[in-house]
């Protein structure tokens, strides 16, 4: 039996052999094709030498075939329409969906109503399972290694940017936040005592300074940084039984501190009042995968903020 090249094989004159066996006629097909007939006349040719065959036999009536394309029509019509469903994509429904989705992040719930999320994958997708960590790590890196598969974060990430896609949950303003013993809580504060407080920050990945202490670098500035913690909930504590500043996105401490002996207070008039945005990730290899399709639209709907 003869070897066959596929790579040296041009798909498009299996599209070509299938009508020209139909029509048994170079013009018909051309017009079928949307093909001029020299362009049919030619890839005819190509078929031949391909298949060792006349494939159509000119006659005094017409053109016949071969037995060769006898023999072909029927598996030619179902190897096409296997390769169309091979390349088609597959309709997707979510209730006969299985897989287990894992969500991370620290500033999850504060952007995503998962309990309601929840509610609509129990009823619509219910063999989809879900994890969710809000335990601090590094995320991104995750994310790359496929070990998440969504991230809500206010950390914008500085690398494998073309790997990443993203969506804009929204923002949220920066306030400083301290205990109701404080001596500056009853203060407006101004720039020097801001830089002289003690100060503590959350550092969700354990790396590099936080974002304000480059931002007043970068002016010249520099505070009195005494506290670096990886967990937000633990914040209230240390205002409450310390003098200890620390500054954090309003929409993520709106419900730690409820009830609790804190104040917020907005930033020095000095320095720029600053947002943090935050964004739904996801990784490239994901992007048209049904199933996170459906998920990120659900995501979208079910944010507890609209974009601002």
């Amino acid at each position: 039996m003869r070897q066959v090249n596929l790579r040296s094989i041009d798909l498009n004159l299996l599209t070509v052999l299938q009508i020209l066996i139909e029509e048994q006629h170079v013009t018909r097909a051309a017009d079928r094709l949307n093909m001029s007939q020299s362009a049919v006349s030619r890839a005819l040719q190509r078929l031949r030498v391909l298949f060792n065959d006349p494939l159509l036999v000119k006659g005094a009536t017409g053109y016949s075939l071969s037995r060769r394309a006898l023999s072909l029509s029927t598996e030619l019509a179902v190897t096409l329409q296997s390769i169309s469903n091979l390349i088609q994509e597959p309709e997707f429904d979510p209730y006969t969906a299985r897989s287990v989705i894992r969500f991370a992040g620290t500033d999850l719930a504060a952007w995503i109503d998962m309990p309601v999320f929840m509610q609509t994958i129990l009823a619509q997708a219910p063999s989809v399972k879900i994890e969710v960590s809000t335990i601090p790590a590094d995320y991104f890196a995750q994310l790359a290694k496929g070990q998440v598969d969504f991230l809500v974060s206010g950390i914008e990430p500085t690398k494998n940017l073309q790997h990443l896609h993203s969506y804009k949950l929204g923002s949220s303003e920066l306030m400083i936040l301290m205990g109701k013993q404080n001596p500056l809580a009853a203060q407006t504060i101004n720039l020097q005592q801001y830089l002289q407080a003690a100060h503590g920050y959350v550092s969700i990945t354990g790396k590099g300074p936080a974002f304000l202490d480059s931002y007043l670098a970068n002016i010249g500035l520099k505070r009195n940084v005494v506290l670096k913690i990886s967990e937000i909930r633990s914040v209230v504590d240390y205002c409450e039984k310390t003098n200890i500043l620390f500054m954090l996105p309003i929409e993520l401490i709106s419900d730690i501190v409820k009830e609790r002996d804190v104040v917020q207070k907005p930033l020095p008039k000095e320095l720029l009042r600053p947002s943090v945005n935050f964004y739904l990730y996801w990784h490239a290899r994901f992007h048209q995968d049904p199933l996170h399709r459906w998920l990120r639209e659900i995501i979208v709907s079910k944010s507890l903020r609209g974009v601002v």
